[in-house]
């Protein structure tokens, strides 16, 4: 078999050249061989070091930037494993470098490494001595390197750090619209000593040809690397339900190609769809004496995912999967931290689980962050997330020299034989925004940018041989029109909204086929920010506090559109309230009026899921993994079953929708509230049935009726056929800042019951969009609409302390602030 030695101790750091002026005290600190962790970077290896203080606390993202302008030495000192053969060919692998380096083992120069994307390998058969091995990487500053290949080849038309597209490595580490600027250096993935085995598999790839009729066929192929003979590959494939096992002989051309039929089988569906079911896929190597010399392991999904880009005569954009017509629901994902090795496996499973929970189905990987780990992906499989994947490189033109296309395919065909075989895996997509922001700053046909042959042809060439099965797509936006982000086919990125100060409520006039991003700001919980702010610092108007949202004119826009719906305040603890709030109703939204376009509109992905660090930005969920009001809204629109309110000429339709599988019964529950009075009256109480994948108009309410009207909402609840809550909507005639509440006496007890605690809610009068907060618990809803003789039991996670009272708790809601 084969034998892997991790040499992940023992490291040290310290400066190489500097490049930047800096304190005698500082340049004496760093000239110390100080202690590293290996996998990790040269900026959190200084945090622990207590050189540098916490990068995302206060303004220190300014303070430390001559990081990135030095070079860097990190240095260990290993044996060769007792169990490994002399005999034979050792390699030394790092499975991720940050960026620019040159290694070397005892004095040799051994490799230099140059894309963070690539697992790099070495043969160092003849440099390993038994004891005492010297490994030293040095590295160069990310920064200056890129800033002389773009003196050498020329400024190319970039958003944001310009220079940053000539250095294959994470972009957002130069800083984005939502993230600090921290381009960091070290060996971000594991390095260990490698010696292969007579024989190992390699490339495999499994893939579903056909499902039809109660049954599917899929296809195994692998190649066998070695120069063993008589070697048999035996195949496993089963679950719970079904066994095969082959044992094929491998022939001299050492590759396989096997087909195997499965009797009804278990498909993968995305989440809401379906079951995620996934069965156990095994190859292992035999000698002629039956010792293993190799095996693979991993699940694998049987599932025909397919992108439609024309249905019935006209242009739709649209997902099927096992022949079933998915709208896409879910978010954009940015990497988790500024310091990816802070990012570990619970850290991806909450993240994604909190995803899976709200209802998304997809999770689009960004195009300026990395290819994700292997949990990453191997969640998405388990949850049925569905991945849309771009490849890395975003929002600029690229350069197009030989040696860089040399790294970009390498990359492509590493990380694509990496990914394929995840069943999650919907979509490959070249780029995010490149063409867009082409045609946007030049009116010239995109296929003048440079870069365009690496999306137009070099990765399109790649994956017709490496994943033929997965729908390739040019870029996010794109389609057939002058413009790439044309309503008239493919997909959109809707920043009108938001970014060109358009408001929310213009989402109306869109008839996107398909919108990829979208989002609007909110600050992160206030105790998140607080925890990385000074007292001092505490305001709205302060300028560390706006440090922390990174868009241009950010703080303004969020004063602007709270000014359009909401009160606006000053006061910190109000603040956060109400720009939370504004964000969740924008995104409410936005999405419902994307769903009940369905089926012409068929997918709204969110910007974003989560953030890399303390921040106002489009996240739903915050670095400290606190769940935004938004992320309520959202996974109460992201239901399988909603009630939209659609505005016509004479009417306002309240349609319901129906996006599963499965025909819906329940019923539908309307009310007339007159919010200066506190009173609610049920207009509409009667069973529903909808067909699956379907929508009905339920109810009209005619505009004539809603003249003269200003303080009436209206509130739908959709219940199951077991009478449990499953939604709940609400719409007002006019905007809700004009409203004027009646002030409703809310009681809150505690309920305990086993394992489970959770308040019990009442109130006399409708309460909208209730929010309770208290700094030791998440709880499992906020924002949400409490009507009289209703009694809500809202869970929460979190230990309560033996002095707690019910007065410790922070109350908001909108009545509070219209009175």
């Amino acid at each position: 078999m084969q034998r892997k030695y991790f040499l992940d101790e023992n490291w040290h750091f310290k400066v190489g050249k500097i490049h930047s002026e800096l304190s005698k005290e500082l340049t004496r600190k760093i000239n110390k061989w100080l202690a590293a962790e290996v996998p990790g970077t040269v900026h959190t290896d200084l945090l622990k070091n207590k050189v540098i203080d916490d990068p995302f606390y206060s303004d220190n993202e300014q303070k430390i930037q001559w990081i990135t302008d030095c070079n860097w030495l990190y240095k260990t000192k290993f044996n060769i494993p007792s169990d490994f053969n002399k005999l034979k060919s050792t390699f030394l692998v790092f499975d991720g470098v940050d960026t620019i380096s040159e290694i070397y083992l005892n004095g040799a120069l051994i490799g230099r490494t140059e894309n963070m994307f690539l697992k790099y390998q070495f043969d160092v058969t003849n440099h390993l001595r038994k004891k005492n091995n010297n490994l030293i990487i040095k590295f160069t500053s990310p920064t200056i390197y890129s800033q002389n290949l773009e003196k050498k080849f020329g400024k190319l038309p970039v958003a944001l750090n310009s220079s940053r597209v000539y250095i294959r490595k994470a972009q957002y580490s130069f800083g984005w619209d939502w993230g600090p600027s921290f381009p960091t250096s070290g060996l971000w993935r594991h390095v260990y000593l490698f010696q292969k085995s007579e024989a190992s598999i390699e490339d495999v790839y499994f893939r579903t040809l056909k499902i039809e009729s109660e049954k599917a066929i899929v296809r195994i192929s692998f190649r066998v690397h070695g120069n063993s003979d008589n070697l048999i590959a035996r195949i496993n494939l089963r679950n719970q339900s079904f066994t095969y096992q082959n044992d094929l002989s491998v022939g001299d051309s050492k590759s396989i190609d096997h087909e195997i039929l499965v009797d009804n089988p278990d498909l993968w569906f995305p989440n809401g769809f379906g079951n995620p079911n996934l069965y156990d896929l095994q190859i292992t190597i035999f000698s002629s004496i039956d010792d293993i010399l190799d095996q693979y392991n991993r699940k694998v999904g049987i599932r025909k995912i397919e992108l439609i880009l024309n249905e019935d005569e006209r242009k739709t954009f649209h997902f099927s999967v096992n022949g079933c017509k998915i709208f896409a629901r879910g978010f954009n994902w940015i990497p988790a931290d500024s310091f990816l090795t802070r990012i570990d496996k619970s850290k991806y499973e909450r993240l994604l689980n909190l995803a899976k929970n709200s209802g998304a189905n997809i999770i689009r990987v960004w195009g300026g962050g990395i290819y994700e780990n292997e949990t990453f992906y191997e969640t998405c499989d388990n949850l049925g997330l569905l991945v849309w994947q771009d490849f890395m490189f975003a929002c600029g033109a690229y350069p197009e020299y030989e040696d860089f296309l040399k790294l970009v395919q390498l990359e492509i065909n590493q990380n694509v034989t990496q990914l394929r075989n995840h069943a999650c895996l919907a979509i490959f997509c070249g780029n995010n925004e490149n063409e867009w922001i082409y045609y946007q700053n030049f009116r010239k046909p995109y296929s003048n940018m440079p870069g365009y042959k690496i999306f137009n042809q070099l990765i399109p060439e790649l994956l017709s041989s490496l994943s033929p099965e997965i729908p390739y797509w040019e870029s996010s936006p794109f389609g057939f029109e002058e413009d790439p982000n044309s309503f008239k086919s493919g997909n959109r990125h809707e920043w009108g909204i938001w970014s060109r100060w358009i408001d929310y409520t213009e989402v109306k006039h869109d008839g996107s086929l398909f919108v990829t991003e979208f989002g609007f700001q909110g600050p992160a919980n206030r105790k998140t920010l607080e925890n990385n702010l000074p007292q001092a610092n505490r305001k709205i108007h302060d300028p560390i506090f706006e440090m922390h949202n990174k868009q241009i004119e950010g703080p303004e826009r969020i004063l602007r559109f709270l000014s359009a719906h909401l009160p606006v305040t000053s006061n910190w603890k109000n603040y956060f309230y109400l720009a939370q709030l504004n964000q969740g109703l924008a995104l409410k939204t936005c999405v419902e009026h994307w769903r009940d376009n369905f089926p012409h509109t068929n997918g709204s992905i969110i910007w974003q899921l989560n953030d890399c660090w303390p921040v106002t930005s489009w996240s739903v969920i915050d670095s400290d993994l606190k769940l935004k009001m938004a992320y309520f809204f959202v996974k109460n629109i992201f239901s399988n079953n909603i009630i939209s309110f659609r505005e016509e000429a004479n009417n306002v339709k309240v349609n319901v929708l129906n996006n599963s599988n499965e025909e819906f019964v329940g019923r539908i529950r309307i009310h007339r509230i007159l919010a200066d009075k506190g009173k609610a009256h049920v207009v509409i109480n009667k069973k529903i049935k909808v067909d699956k994948n379907s929508k009905i108009c339920c109810f009209t309410i005619p505009i004539s009726d809603l003249q003269n009207q200003n303080q009436t909402v209206f509130t739908v609840s959709l219940y199951s056929n077991e009478k449990r809550l499953i939604f709940r909507n609400f719409y007002a005639p006019s905007k809700l800042k004009y409203l004027k509440f009646a002030q409703p006496k809310i009681q809150v007890k505690i309920f305990r019951e086993g394992e489970e605690k959770a308040l019990l809610l009442k109130t006399n009068k409708p309460v909208f969009f209730l929010d309770i907060q208290y700094p030791r618990f998440q709880f499992h809803d906020r924002g949400f609409i409490l009507l009289p003789n209703e009694t809500k039991k809202l869970q929460f996670e979190g230990k309560l302390p033996k002095n707690f009272h019910i007065k410790d708790l922070e109350i908001y809601h909108l009545n509070q602030f219209l009175s």
